[in-house]
């Protein structure tokens, strides 16, 4: 059911759950979510931040963006790093499809994708990444491509290229980037300079800026359980810890180091409401740094990343 956005808050303000829930499985040991249609438009491989897992794909924003992906004919399939004990980061510094274990594994997930569903070698493929998973994005994409395979379009949130992509010759794939107006964790500045070097190479691009709005109670009717006088418990608690004022404009400073996928530093002191499960206590932060454009994946632009795809398909 289409649901329509709110100009305030940049997005729908309604509960957010997939138009096609997701299987789950697993390859070569790691998790995985996917969703792909009898006759997919394109495959989108999802990957995660710092710290995430293939949950990535099932959070509020990232299954409004794909609930839009799904709306145009597109499947998705989402997995996790191999390193799974630490940061649980990609590798984004070794350029090589067979030393760098993430490249090599995806690789194969890519072969096993098309042999075993409805995605075949001439089905359009696509990335979509946020902040770590971002960075890898782009050289997933770089190092596809050199390999021969065609990568129709990424979209990069919250992060660019590193110097591993610029030793494949740089990204010369079509970008779609968000960033946002108060990352304290990776540079916006950076990230647009990037984007306008994909540019100057001749390649289609899109730029976004998540602007920062008001924290309102309406954000938070998008995680699912979450009623009305829940949202307006989660506002006042904001209040009461001094982070934002009656208005919901921000007071205090953003410390550094928010991370992407564990946004939970942000809440330090806050005391949210007790009737809030661990899950919506994790997605209620993550609304609020999305809200304030802070380093958060955010669905604003859904619209857009889905039109850009399109657009690049026959290209």
């Amino acid at each position: 059911m289409a649901t329509s956005v709110d100009p305030a808050v940049g997005v729908s303000t309604q509960p957010v759950l997939p138009v096609a829930p997701p299987s789950e499985g697993s390859f070569e040991g790691f998790t995985t979510y996917s969703y792909i249609p009898v006759h997919p438009t394109g495959i989108i491989y999802l990957f995660h931040g710092s710290g995430g897992s293939a949950d990535f794909a099932i959070k509020v924003e990232t299954t409004d963006v794909l609930n839009e992906m799904i709306g145009r004919g597109f499947g998705y399939v989402a997995t996790e790093s191999t390193e799974r004990s630490g940061d649980r980061r990609w590798n984004v510094d070794d350029p090589s499809m067979t030393s760098n274990p993430d490249l090599a594994r995806m690789d194969r997930l890519r072969r096993h994708v098309i042999d075993s569903t409805a995605v075949d070698a001439d089905t359009p493929t696509y990335g979509l990444g946020m902040s770590n998973g971002s960075a890898f994005t782009a050289l997933w994409a770089a190092a596809e491509s050199s390999a021969g395979v065609r990568i129709s379009a990424v979209a990069l949130y919250m992060a660019g290229p590193t110097r591993a992509v610029d030793r494949l010759g740089g990204l010369r794939v079509p970008t779609f980037m968000v960033v946002g107006v108060n990352d304290t964790v990776t540079n916006p500045a950076k990230e647009k300079a990037d984007l306008a070097a994909i540019a100057d190479a001749g390649l289609p691009t899109e730029l976004h800026e998540v602007i920062q709005r008001a924290v309102t109670p309406a954000r938070y009717l998008r995680v699912p359980g979450v009623t009305e006088a829940t949202a307006e418990s989660v506002v006042a608690a904001y209040q009461q810890a001094g982070i934002v004022d009656s208005a919901g404009r921000l007071l205090a400073s953003l410390p550094a180091g928010l991370t992407g996928d564990n946004a939970d530093s942000l809440t330090s002191g806050v005391r949210l409401p007790t009737s809030l499960t661990p899950g919506q206590q994790t997605a209620v932060n993550a609304e609020t740094l999305a809200t304030i454009g802070e380093h958060q994946f955010n669905a604003e632009f859904k619209v857009q990343n889905a039109q850009f795809f399109a657009d690049q398909r026959t290209s």
